[in-house]
């Protein structure tokens, strides 16, 4: 559906093409272990780290999916690998219909990473 003005981002979420969650899980796995696989923990350089996985991730969501309709917005934590456990909790109030969150986690003996990707659905 079109809205009047010609603009297919009006339409309703049920009538745009949907975001596929799975495949976007698929894009975050393949991002973090390329980024991250031989990687070890330097405190120095993690918020630069952080930051090149995390446009990595956008870039290839946004050119995979091809859903001009959404946004991503990504968050990356990553912590030195010490043995300690971490819980991260997040929330965020949107249509469920149209709206996703997707994330995924790399694990190696030097570093923990979690990629968390909210998608928003631009109507």
């Amino acid at each position: 559906m079109t809205a009047p003005n010609g603009d297919s981002a009006a339409a309703p979420p049920a009538q745009r093409q949907r975001f596929d969650a799975a495949a976007a899980r698929r894009v975050l796995g393949e991002v973090l272990r390329s980024e991250l696989a031989n990687t070890r923990y330097e405190a120095d350089e993690v918020a630069q780290l952080g930051k090149r996985v995390g446009e990595t991730i956008n870039r290839r969501l946004s050119g995979e999916m091809a859903l001009e309709q959404y946004k991503y917005v990504t968050s990356v934590s990553i912590f030195q690998n010490s043995g300690q456990g971490a819980r991260m909790g997040t929330s965020a109030i949107w249509d469920p219909d149209a709206d996703a969150v997707v994330q995924d986690m790399f694990v190696s003996d030097s570093i923990k990473c979690v990629a968390v990707v909210f998608v928003v659905c631009v109507y």
